[in-house]
């Protein structure tokens, strides 16, 4: 569902039939707007939620100066400057939820970052900082310090915060915010070095959302891992791995709580990664097997239990060892895949967002070989946006929860770069 700030940051053969995909043939409707430039002279758009409200970072005027994260509660603007921690001190913003938190990271005064939160309803106030781990002091356990900083990995619409509590030797430990609160629950053991992938929307059986994590493994490689809560603290559960796989990274979990991952396989002649579906923590997951033993990585799950996968082309005769995206509806199934094809007349395609509605974000290439906003959805195929202003880049960074929003960078014809949104019809 692509609810992590990365993002934050891919055993049936499929039928040659299952290869084909239609561009869009209806004429396109969305067009790009402008925030504006009150927080700088070159934008882009972090994030957007389902009401059309914008967050993004704006590189400052002066080259000196920190660049500038803003807020803006239409596609149109203005942007609103978003005030740091402490005056002079460095700040950015990564993604707003639909209840109107905007979650970014901070510098205080002494340099160390915390994850930080806004609110859509007063952006001008000045953020909460999420506080670390406090120091463990029990009799039966060993002293361990305060950690001193936080990391944000992942939010929520109803404002939960997944992030990283770092203790002074940079230790890690994965903790969760409930809506509104600064105060840390842990999730993750001591200093394990578990990184929060994401969370779910709607709580499982109690107040708290499932979290989906990657922990190190006894030979440094991942291991998938859900985190469930139990009334007094959360359960660990590291999820199956398939018998031919190395290991298993988690990238993205629904509110059923199915998650996607990728798996590393070993097969035969080669070992690759394969898109890896699980129904729950405990269940075997399910692997994309492409023609021609094509390697693929998961990149989303949405509530529909549609996949978003990412990896090579299986039609070596349009161009070898090109990556596109892939559709996979119905994961029991490889025979589902739909391959996205990129736009006519060019051959680069990456995915940028999964929506609930199916619509994927993308950036695909144009006839001159820019780099130009794109988007798919079933019915209609691959679609471009056009360009802003006579400008000859764009690039998406993401889509609203909903699907009905795409958000990201544009440059006009004085080759400044705008933070930029569009409605998609």
């Amino acid at each position: 569902m692509q609810h992590s700030l990365r993002f934050r940051m891919i055993p049936l053969l499929l039928s040659m039939g299952a290869l084909l995909c239609g561009y869009g043939a209806m004429a396109n409707a969305a067009t790009f707007v402008s925030s504006g430039h009150v927080a700088g002279p070159q934008c882009a758009t972090a994030g957007v939620n389902d009401s059309g409200q914008l967050v993004g970072n704006c590189k400052s005027a002066d080259p000196s100066a920190n660049s500038n994260p803003w807020f803006a509660s239409t596609g149109a603007g203005p942007q609103q400057v978003l005030p740091p921690l402490m005056a002079g001190q460095r700040c950015s913003v990564a993604a707003i939820a639909n209840n109107g938190s905007i979650l970014g990271g901070c510098s205080n005064a002494s340099g160390l970052s915390f994850a930080s939160l806004w609110s859509a309803s007063a952006p001008t106030n000045v953020p909460i900082a999420l506080a670390p781990l406090p120091a463990r002091v029990l009799i039966i356990l060993p002293f361990r310090a305060a950690d001193v900083q936080t990391f944000p990995t992942a939010l929520n619409q109803h404002g939960a915060v997944l992030a990283e509590s770092i203790s002074a030797s940079l230790d890690a430990t994965v903790v969760l915010y409930t809506a509104g609160s600064s105060t840390p629950q842990r999730v993750s053991n001591w200093g394990d070095n578990c990184v929060g992938v994401d969370l779910t929307e709607t709580p499982t059986s109690t107040s708290t959302p499932g979290i989906l994590m990657n922990c190190p493994g006894p030979f440094g490689t991942n291991e998938a891992t859900v985190a469930k809560w139990n009334g007094s603290g959360f359960t660990l559960t590291k999820a199956p791995i398939p018998a031919a796989a190395v290991y298993c990274a988690a990238a993205d979990i629904n509110d059923s709580s199915q998650f996607v991952g990728s798996c590393l396989i070993t097969g035969t002649t080669s070992t690759g990664f394969q898109t890896a579906v699980w129904s729950s923590a405990t269940a075997t997951p399910l692997l994309l097997s492409l023609p021609g033993g094509a390697q693929n990585s998961a990149v989303a799950i949405n509530n529909l239990g549609h996949v978003l996968a990412y990896g090579n082309d299986a039609d070596t005769s349009v161009a070898a060892g090109i990556a596109i995206p892939f559709f996979w509806p119905d994961p029991t199934s490889s025979f589902s895949v739909q391959p996205i094809q990129p736009l006519p007349g060019s051959l680069q395609i990456s995915p940028a967002g999964f929506a609930e509605n199916d619509t994927v974000a993308m950036n695909c290439q144009d006839t001159s070989q820019y780099v130009t906003a794109c988007y798919w959805t079933p019915s209609g195929g691959s679609v471009t946006l056009p360009a802003f202003s006579d400008g000859l880049k764009s690039r998406l960074n993401g889509i609203s929860p909903a699907g009905g929003i795409v958000f990201g960078a544009a440059t006009d014809s004085a080759k400044n770069q705008n933070a930029v949104s569009a409605t998609l019809p």
